[in-house]
């Protein structure tokens, strides 16, 4: 049977039955099948032409690092996008990260005096200790990712559902009013 012809999983096998010296027809011919796809995947989630090259790239490189990961318990092109949304989504949140930490832009002001009393500002640092506390103890993943990014990256939601993939009617609303009914109830319970 021509190479073209085997489904993706075979391939996919067959790489990793070559060993280390993987089966260079087998991951080239995955990557001409998927190599649109997933542009299209990287474009809708970050929105750039050249980002999403980059990303494509990026994608290809991690899924053939870790090729021996897949499992085989859904199609390749499920596991294909899962990685892609991942790399996609890691790279975003890297990037707003370095944005927002870069000290070399000349349009930085400089940081004013700080006037706030001492013990003023130990207690804010100690409500956003609890506060962090509380996220990683009472909200699930989902919950907390969509929350930073929305109030801390400042994404919009319908932003976070493309993002994160989000398909369920309310999207990414759904998780904030669950996660802020979760800290409430939290919070005014440690009241007590």
């Amino acid at each position: 049977m021509a190479i073209d012809e085997l489904e993706d999983e075979e391939l996919v096998r067959r790489a990793l039955a070559a060993g280390r010296g993987a089966d260079e027809a087998c991951l080239d011919q995955l990557f001409a099948r998927h190599r649109a796809r997933v542009a299209g995947w990287c474009l809708r989630i970050c929105g750039d032409r050249e980002e999403a090259a980059d990303l494509v790239q990026e994608v290809f490189l991690r899924v053939f690092e870790r090729l021996a990961s897949f499992r085989f318990e859904s199609r390749f092109s499920t596991w294909l996008y899962l990685v892609t949304r991942s790399v996609a989504i890691n790279r975003g949140i890297a990037e707003r990260r370095r944005r927002g930490l870069s000290l070399d832009d000349e349009q930085v002001p400089e940081p004013a005096a700080d006037e706030t009393p001492v013990d003023e500002r130990l207690a804010v640092e100690q409500r956003g200790s609890q506060l962090r506390t509380a996220i990683a103890e009472t909200l699930d993943p989902t919950e907390a990712r969509v929350l930073y990014l929305h109030y801390v990256d400042g994404l919009t939601l319908p932003g976070i559902d493309r993002l994160l993939g989000l398909t369920n009617k309310s999207g990414s609303k759904a998780y904030i009013v669950s996660a802020k009914r979760k800290l409430r109830r939290r919070f005014e319970g440690a009241d007590r």
